[in-house]
């Protein structure tokens, strides 16, 4: 479609005009072509175009009854992962613009307690996470990372702990404590946070908000072993050393999580173990790792997700929307059929909020992205255009069924 023929039918569409037969069959093929960023800017584009208008349309029926038909095709119809979320994400969104979003704008324009809800949220907004961390040193020290500046922040035995000019945490050197104890350092993220640090094997460890990661600063000759709490993203560095018979093995890394363990030789991998999840979940993307629980174990491939459930004897194992799991990594949140608890739970660890029930949850499944660099209030205008609401109290965020 021409750009003139789009911008007439969203402004039909904003005015509250019916599209005709043929306008709702062009326009119904238009938008499941789109490519994910040609769809958000045209999302973005009609949300203006309503805001603006004088008055909110009411949804043309018709259109989204082709729309409903078309989500269901799609989750029907076998497709790589990638792709099938990319349309879905556009036709779910789409029936959330032109309907529940509807409601939402509707009566946001007749409420007064919906205005007032919205000029607050625009007054008080919050700003999304960052880099930000706290550094406890073996002796007890503290260090805020963010407020520090580059080059040496402190001196472990032989070992210089560095803030590298990216940012970056990194140690230099070997060595242990005087007396030949293993020297440790944690580094936690809080609500709202996120950090990055080179472990002094050369390993790679990007840590999400909320968590924390507890390592020696010098590895000994046998292992190596780190304790995780939270989420982390791990690229293992491989390292082989002589063996007591002679000739050379690799040694193992060891991460230990809540009553688990992951053990790994050189890798990369994702581990989510928050506490208020019903799961530990490490997802694989290169090479192989061995999940450990007491006697009970299981190996697990790229691609693949082992899943401990609380109190669970055993691990399950499931295909991995990976892109879904180190979206955060990657600097967006990335929804597929996640509920509202879910999604939720990532915003309270990203924009340091509380967040409270009114009344049931919905039922509703959520597909698609967003950015962690929006502020709260984008986030939460996102999710009422698929008719769920909101009421803000500072940092409180009651979600209203």
């Amino acid at each position: 479609m021409e750009q003139e023929q789009i911008t007439a039918l969203l402004e039909k569409f904003a005015a509250g005009s019916a599209l005709t037969e043929q306008e709702q069959q062009a326009w119904t093929t238009y938008i499941t072509s789109l490519r994910e960023e040609q769809y958000r800017a045209l999302m973005d584009r009609y949300e203006q175009m309503v805001l603006l208008a004088p008055s909110v349309p009411e949804p043309d029926q018709q259109l989204l009854a082709q729309v409903r038909e078309k989500i269901a095709a799609l989750e029907t119809e076998p497709r790589p992962v990638v792709r099938w979320l990319r349309y879905a994400a556009a036709a779910a969104v789409l029936v959330g613009v032109f309907s529940t979003g509807w409601y939402f704008l509707n009566n946001r324009h007749k409420s007064t307690d919906a205005v007032e809800q919205a000029d607050q949220l625009a007054r008080q907004d919050i700003a999304p996470g960052g880099n930000k961390a706290v550094l406890t040193l073996a002796n007890g020290r503290t260090v805020v990372l963010d407020d520090a500046a580059n080059g040496t922040i402190g001196q472990q035995g032989a070992v210089k702990v560095i803030k590298l000019n990216n940012g970056q945490l990194a140690y230099a050197g070997a060595g242990t404590a005087a007396d030949g104890k293993v020297l440790y350092n944690t580094i936690a993220t809080p609500r709202g946070g996120q950090y990055q640090v080179v472990l002094p094997d050369g390993s790679k460890v990007w840590l999400n908000a909320a968590s924390s990661l507890r390592f020696p600063v010098s590895f000994r000759e046998d292992s190596r072993e780190v304790e995780l709490s939270g989420e982390a993203y791990f690229e293992i560095t491989g390292i082989t050393a002589p063996s007591k018979n002679g000739g050379m093995h690799k040694r193992p890394f060891r991460v230990k999580t809540g009553d688990m363990a992951v053990e790994v030789l050189g890798t990369h991998f994702n581990i989510a173990g928050y506490s208020d999840e019903h799961a530990i979940r490490t997802t694989l993307t290169e090479g192989s790792v061995k999940l450990v629980k007491g006697s009970i174990n299981t190996v697990i491939r790229p691609g693949d997700q082992g899943i401990l459930d609380n109190n669970a004897a055993a691990f399950k194992v499931v295909p991995a929307n990976v892109e879904e799991v180190l979206a955060w990594k990657n600097g967006y949140f990335l929804f597929d059929k996640a509920d509202i608890q879910t999604v939720m739970r990532q915003v309270a660890r990203w924009y340091d909020v509380e967040v409270a029930y009114e009344g049931t949850p919905t039922a509703r499944e959520f597909v698609g992205t967003i950015s962690r660099q929006e502020p709260l209030s984008k986030v939460l205008r996102l999710l009422e255009l698929s008719h769920v609401h909101f009421k803000v109290e500072g940092r409180k965020i009651i979600v209203v069924s």
